[in-house]
């Protein structure tokens, strides 16, 4: 597993297939609702991020980025799905969640991914909250369902613009 930062006895690591038994212990009864998870798992289609304290694992964070028919622009935006954001009882109130989602985070800009999205149920205020925290928006309903996003670039992919001549009127460059 590579891992990242350690902080308050922290460390987040990608899980690899051999951790699939730990990862089903951990967050017992969640993953059941994540339709194929361990095939997905074990075919590199799903993403994790699994979060040790004091080396336990404590947490976990499930994702996948999906791929859709290209039918207009926002289809050509690459986002991430948040499936779960789990941290153990036993672990709570340690930061986990927080760095958990922070790594995460980070490692969605480096892949150059653009928005990651979360359907969340309205009842569940506190884990709104907590996106909502982290500069996630609303942005749909869906049944008793909230759809929260949180956006990492908006500028489709341009990194550098620039202008060739005198005036706006003249041609330019995009990179």
């Amino acid at each position: 597993m590579k891992s990242y930062k350690s902080e308050n006895n922290i460390i987040i690591k990608v899980a690899k297939a051999e951790d699939l038994f730990d990862l089903k212990l951990c967050a017992k009864g969640f993953l059941e609702f994540i339709d194929d998870f361990q095939t997905k798992f074990l075919k590199n289609k799903i993403f994790i991020l699994a979060a040790y304290y004091n080396n336990n694992l404590a947490g976990m964070l499930v994702s996948e980025q999906q791929t859709h028919k290209v039918d207009s622009i926002e289809n050509l935006i690459p986002t991430i799905y948040l499936y779960l954001l789990y941290v153990n009882p036993k672990f709570r109130r340690r930061y986990i969640s927080k760095k958990l989602l922070e790594s995460f985070i980070t490692l969605q800009k480096k892949k150059g991914i653009a928005s990651i999205c979360i359907k969340l149920p309205q009842k569940y205020k506190n884990g709104i909250k907590f996106f909502q925290h982290y500069e996630f928006q609303l942005v749909g309903l869906i049944k008793n369902n909230i759809i929260l996003e949180h956006k990492i670039w908006d500028d489709y992919g341009i990194s550098n613009c620039q202008l060739i001549g005198d005036d706006f009127n003249t041609t330019f460059r995009i990179n």
